[in-house]
């Protein structure tokens, strides 16, 4: 996303405008993935909805709460009850699913999962 005429492009971590030619953000001081290049805005948000999901997955994986960062509603709550109704000992089953889960999200590219969980709207692994 060039500014028209400018030479500007946008920082990917925290969406500053800077030189097209820059290695590194000044705002910031993360270095761009590829100098003349910018990720999409739709990218940049999955990215930070693929870290809160991922770390939710590995932390919080048995209530589900990754599935609800992502907009999944129906598996979130598939995965609340039965770890509820089982007054917990189904944990051991969903939590495992959001370990694995969080840790396929965490090693995804930015633009790997946003094609694969925002775009597709894959609910399982």
């Amino acid at each position: 996303m060039s500014s028209s005429g400018t030479g500007q492009i946008y920082c990917y971590a925290c969406s500053a405008p800077i030189d097209s030619r820059a290695e590194i953000c000044p705002k910031c001081g993360v270095r761009q993935r590829q100098a003349g290049t910018s990720t999409s805005p739709e990218i940049r948000e999955a990215a930070s909805k693929k870290l809160a999901a991922g770390l939710c997955g590995l932390l919080l994986g048995a209530f589900g709460v990754h599935k609800f960062i992502l907009g999944m509603t129906g598996p979130g709550i598939i995965m609340l009850l039965i770890t509820v109704c089982t007054l917990f000992f189904g944990s051991i089953i969903t939590g495992t699913i959001g370990l694995i889960e969080g840790i396929i999200y965490l090693t995804k590219s930015d633009e790997e999962f946003y094609q694969t969980y925002i775009v597709e709207k894959k609910s399982w692994f």
